[in-house]
C-alpha cells in the first residue's frame, strides 16, 4: 500500500481544524499546529510534503511563519499555502512575494481546496524527481571524473615510481596551502575551487608521459636540449586534459582548473618560468598554489643529480633563496601561507610513508 502524502495545517480556529480535516483526511495524512512556534517545532523534525498556513496567527503572523520555516533543514521547498478569511488583494500578493504556492480563502470550497491541495503536492513531486535527477547526474559525472584522474594518474606513475610518490605527497602539500589560504583570504578561492586544486594536483605532471624514457629517466643532470625536452611536459599535459575535456562537454568546466595546472605550475610570479614566461596574477591562481609543493617535494626528495634536503634547509631555500629558487618565484599570498604552515610540512616531509626523509 502506498503512503499518503502529509499536510501540516497551522490555523488556532478549531471549527477550521476541523472542516479542513473533514476535506483531507481520506487522502491525506494531516498534523495540526494551532500556532506559529508549534508549526516549527513539528517542522524541526518532519517535513510534510505542504504546509496550509493560516495568516492570522495567535503568537505570530502567517509570513513570520514561513520567513522563519524557510531557514530550517530540510524546510527550504516545501510549499505554502496561505489560508486566510483576508480579501485584501495586496496581502496576497504580499504573500505570493515571499514565496508562497497559492491562496485559499476562507470558508473552504471543499472541491476547489483539493484541487489546489494536489496540484500543489504534484508540483512539489515533480520537483524533487528533478532534483533527484540532478543530483544522480552530477553524482555519475563526480564518478567518471575520479576515475579519469585515477587512470591517469596511475598512468603517470607506472611511467615513474617517483613520479607516483611525488604526485602523493603534492596532494597532501596541496592541502595544507589551500586551507591555510583559504582562512587568510576569504573568497580568494571558492569551497569548490579548494577542492579542485587540491584533486586535480595530482595531474600536475601527467604531461611527463609524452616525455621519452632516455630524458625522464635518466640518471644524472640533463643537457639544455633535454632540458628543452622536459619542459614540453607543461604543454603536453595541458594538451591531453583539453582532448580529454573536449570528449565531453561536461567536463570542460570541471576540467579547467586541472589545464591550467599541468600548463602553468612551472610559471613564476616574476615571469622567468616557463612555458609562457607569465607574470604574477596571469598565472592561474591553482597554478600559483601548485607550484610551491612541486619545488619544496623537489627539494626534499632525492634526485639522480642531488641528495634529499632536510626542511628546514628546503625551507630556507624557499623563502630567502639560492639563486636557483627564489622567494620572489612565489605569489607572495602563497608564500606567506607556507611560512605560516611550515610545521606541517615538516611533519609530512618526514613521515615515512609519504616518502620523505
Amino acid at each position: 500500500m502506498l503512503s499518503k502524502n502529509t499536510i501540516l495545517i497551522v490555523e488556532d480556529d478549531k471549527e477550521n481544524i476541523a472542516g479542513l480535516r473533514a476535506i483531507l483526511d481520506d487522502e491525506y495524512d494531516v498534523f495540526v499546529a494551532i500556532n506559529g512556534e508549534g508549526a516549527l517545532n513539528i517542522l524541526r523534525t518532519t517535513q510534510p510534503d505542504l504546509i496550509l498556513l493560516d495568516i492570522g496567527l495567535p503568537d505570530m503572523d502567517g509570513f513570520d511563519v514561513m520567513e522563519r520555516l524557510r531557514n530550517l533543514k530540510g524546510c527550504e521547498s516545501i510549499p505554502v499555502i496561505f489560508i486566510t478569511g483576508e480579501t485584501d488583494v495586496y496581502v496576497e500578493e504580499y504573500g505570493l512575494s515571499k514565496g508562497a504556492e497559492d491562496y485559499i480563502r476562507k470558508p473552504y470550497v471543499p472541491n476547489v481546496l483539493l484541487v489546489k491541495v494536489q496540484n500543489s503536492i504534484e508540483r512539489k513531486m515533480s520537483r524533487d524527481q528533478l532534483e533527484w535527477l540532478v543530483q544522480q547526474r552530477t553524482r555519475e559525472l563526480v564518478y567518471s571524473r575520479e576515475m579519469i584522474i585515477m587512470g591517469m594518474s596511475f598512468l603517470a606513475e607506472r611511467r615513474d615510481l617517483g613520479t607516483g610518490k611525488h604526485i602523493k605527497r603534492i596532494m597532501k602539500y596541496t592541502k595544507i596551502l589551500v586551507d591555510q589560504i583559504a582562512k587568510d583570504h576569504p573568497g580568494l578561492i571558492s569551497q569548490r575551487e579548494c577542492e579542485e586544486i587540491i584533486l586535480y594536483s595530482s595531474l600536475h605532471d601527467v604531461g611527463k608521459v609524452g616525455i621519452p624514457d632516455s630524458i625522464l629517466l635518466k640518471p644524472g643532470r640533463l643537457t639544455r636540449e633535454e632540458f628543452e625536452v622536459i619542459k614540453t611536459h607543461t604543454t603536453i599535459g595541458a594538451d591531453v586534459l583539453a582532448v580529454t575535456a573536449s570528449l565531453n562537454n561536461e567536463f570542460q568546466g570541471d576540467l579547467k582548473t586541472a589545464i591550467d595546472i599541468a600548463e602553468c605550475h612551472h610559471e613564476k610570479w616574476n615571469g622567468s618560468g616557463y612555458p609562457h614566461g607569465y607574470v604574477g596574477e596571469q598565472i592561474p591562481i591553482a597554478a600559483r598554489i601548485i607550484s610551491l609543493p612541486d619545488i619544496y617535494d623537489a627539494l626534499t626528495n632525492r634526485r639522480s643529480y642531488k641528495e634529499a634536503y632536510r626542511h628546514d634547509m628546503a625551507r630556507d631555500i624557499i623563502v630567502n633563496g639560492d639563486g636557483r629558487t627564489m622567494p620572489e618565484h612565489f605569489d607572495p599570498i602563497v608564500l606567506n601561507a607556507f611560512i605560516a604552515t611550515e610545521k606541517q610540512f615538516a611533519e609530512l616531509c618526514v613521515d615515512d610513508e609519504l616518502g620523505g626523509v
